[in-house]
């Protein structure tokens, strides 16, 4: 734990010093959510567009926080040093994970407040059920994003890989994320979405062990 926190210190602190990462998901999830306000029709202020705009925000800003938490390390050959290191892979990955993680949380608040306001919402009660949602998203493809990020990273269009490999994958979450957070919205009792929540603590269990077994295997330097 000891070591695990001091990587995420690291992490955290050059995020402080600099804001590239937060500064870089929050105006891309408003650039998202822009678009999509535009792109739907005018009619379309309900709270299922809603939850599709704040999801797909998500996605998006997701793997560029998933990227940045790594990219940094192969930048200046850190990575190297890591994995070199008495460090286990598993708790730099557990390390990368929550920086991920907490990049996408600060985000997604930003992108939940900028929600309400495009799609004509109001605030109350709806939104704090709204978070655990978000949050157990959030984890999961977090989580799935790092572990491809470090494959990606090692390939010479890790950029565009990245996109093509998470998003088929996280594909079931999305869907049972955007249910979930309709009927949040909706207020509807929670009896309504304990099915879809079901569905994303399964994919976070299984892309958060994914990534802690198999970290070690694809962040290898050659």
């Amino acid at each position: 734990m000891a070591k695990l926190l001091a990587i995420l210190r690291k992490d955290l602190r050059l995020e402080l010093r600099s804001g590239l990462s937060t500064i870089a998901l929050v105006s891309l999830s408003l650039l998202i959510l822009i678009v999509l306000v535009f792109a739907l029709p005018a009619s379309a202020t309900g709270v299922e567009p809603a939850a599709g705009a704040l999801w797909v925000a998500m996605i998006f800003s997701g793997m560029l926080g998933a990227t940045r938490a790594l990219s940094a390390e192969r930048e200046n050959g850190c990575i190297r040093a890591l994995l070199l290191s008495p460090v286990d892979p598993a708790t730099i990955y557990a390390a990368k994970l929550a920086a991920a993680f907490i990049f996408m949380a600060v985000a997604e608040v930003a992108a939940i407040l900028m929600m309400v306001l495009f799609f004509n919402l109001e605030f109350g009660a709806r939104i704090i059920r709204l978070l655990p949602v978000i949050l157990l998203g959030a984890l999961g493809f977090a989580a799935l994003a790092t572990l491809l990020a470090a494959i990606s990273g090692r390939t010479r269009a890790g950029d565009l890989l990245l996109p093509m490999l998470a998003v088929p994958m996280f594909v079931p979450a999305l869907i049972a994320g955007v249910k979930a957070s309709a009927a949040a919205l909706a207020g509807e009792p929670i009896a309504a979405m304990g099915a879809w929540l079901k569905i994303l603590l399964a994919f976070d269990v299984l892309f958060v062990a994914s990534g802690y077994l198999l970290f070690e295997f694809v962040a290898g330097e050659d």
